[in-house]
């Protein structure tokens, strides 16, 4: 039997484990770090309140006994050597190594004391106390608070739109028809979500000033202490501050002597790739489409890959890979959203924000159906 090893438990690293566990001729291991899959595209509404942290993790352990052929590890992935996977704990042979270890945030160095970490979950976690312990402190003391977050990016937008929106509900609920928490969203970039076609940048601008953020765009920071930011012409006071304006490869990526583009992210050949076992995929990997474009880090280019590979190793297919984003939607705060389906059609309000959560119910739903099974299987073992 082919053993296969799997690292991350992120979008990608599920959906080939998943994909793998159907060939009985495959035995997988899944390594993780954490004991937890992450649902990131769900973050902002973990920071803002509206979530709790068992509403964005999901047991590893549990995923993987609902396959009769996957094992789950709690580890710590350091380096390969020749066909064998170095981690703090152990080492562990393969035949056929997938390496999903996604990204993680990117804060440059002068800005690490004051910034949160949203892709780390205790960083996050860690956020969300401040804002919460920021919003108490304004309805019981009426106390203001400024909020700032740097990139406009898809992350750094929602989370505006959201932390604004339920600091709005707050005021509401209060009576007092306004909260005295301020948003201010800064982009060093001509507008908001670069690279975005101008109806959804437009539509996302419009709705991010009625709720109140303030934003800034073509206008980097310069500067940050404790207490205040600096930009090229101004000088902003704050409370609370999060960088959402990057990404960067796990150490783990870093270590490895694989060919790497300038962003320091695993190539791939056309069949995701780096050597004659061991694939990349998912948000660790520099992934081109059939033009030769590189594709965005996005779950659905992760899961699109996962299974691509899934097929190859399986020898279902010798095509090379052909991803595509089929369509996004940024959620813009309660119940609103803005998004398209291949540049084509175009969404706004409770509608986008409806499909789009349909589209995460989906994921969830089947996230949980494995838990469940993967619950009674350790419970008939065990019992």
């Amino acid at each position: 039997m082919q053993h296969i090893i799997v690292i991350g438990g992120g979008y990608a690293g599920l959906r080939a484990v998943e994909k793998l566990a159907n060939t009985k001729s495959f035995t997988i291991t899944l390594i993780d770090k954490n004991p937890y899959h992450y649902l990131q595209t769900d973050t902002y509404q973990f920071l803002s309140g509206r979530l709790n942290v068992c509403d964005i993790t999901y047991d590893l352990e549990s995923f993987c006994s609902a396959f009769s052929n996957v094992e789950f590890i709690r580890d710590t992935a350091i380096g390969i050597e020749k066909s064998k996977l170095v981690c703090q704990n152990d080492s562990y042979e393969f035949d056929k190594l997938i390496i999903a270890t996604g990204a993680m945030d990117f804060i440059p160095s002068a800005f690490k004391p004051y910034s949160y970490a949203i892709k780390e979950l205790n960083s996050a976690f860690k956020f969300k106390e401040k804002f919460l312990h920021k919003l108490f402190d304004e309805v019981a003391n009426k106390k203001e608070a400024t909020i700032v977050i740097c990139g406009a990016g898809q992350s750094g937008v929602e989370l505006a739109a959201d932390l604004a929106s339920v600091a709005n509900e707050c005021g509401y609920t209060t009576s007092s028809k306004k909260c005295d928490i301020k948003v201010v969203l800064i982009e060093a970039q001509k507008t908001i979500l670069p690279h975005s076609k101008t109806y959804i940048v437009y539509e996302a601008t419009k709705r991010l000033k009625k709720l109140g953020v303030s934003i800034f765009t073509s206008n980097p920071i310069e500067k940050i202490d404790e207490n205040r930011i600096f930009l090229r012409n101004q000088e902003l006071p704050y409370d609370l501050f999060i960088f959402t304006g990057g990404i960067k490869p796990s150490p783990f990526v870093e270590s490895l002597d694989f060919e790497k583009n300038s962003h320091g992210y695993l190539k791939v050949n056309q069949h995701l790739q780096i050597n004659d076992n061991i694939y990349a995929i998912g948000d660790c990997a520099y992934i081109l489409n059939s033009k030769g474009e590189p594709l965005s880090p996005t779950a659905q280019i992760a899961e699109q890959s996962a299974e691509y590979v899934a097929k190859h190793i399986s020898k279902q297919t010798k095509k090379p890979f052909n991803g595509r984003v089929y369509g996004t939607f940024t959620a813009l705060g309660k119940n609103y959203a803005v998004g398209h389906i291949l540049h084509k059609i175009y969404f706004k309000g409770s509608l986008a924000y409806y499909l789009k959560k349909a589209i995460t119910f989906m994921y969830r739903f089947g996230i949980k159906l494995k838990l469940n099974s993967g619950y009674k299987n350790r419970k008939e073992i065990s019992s």
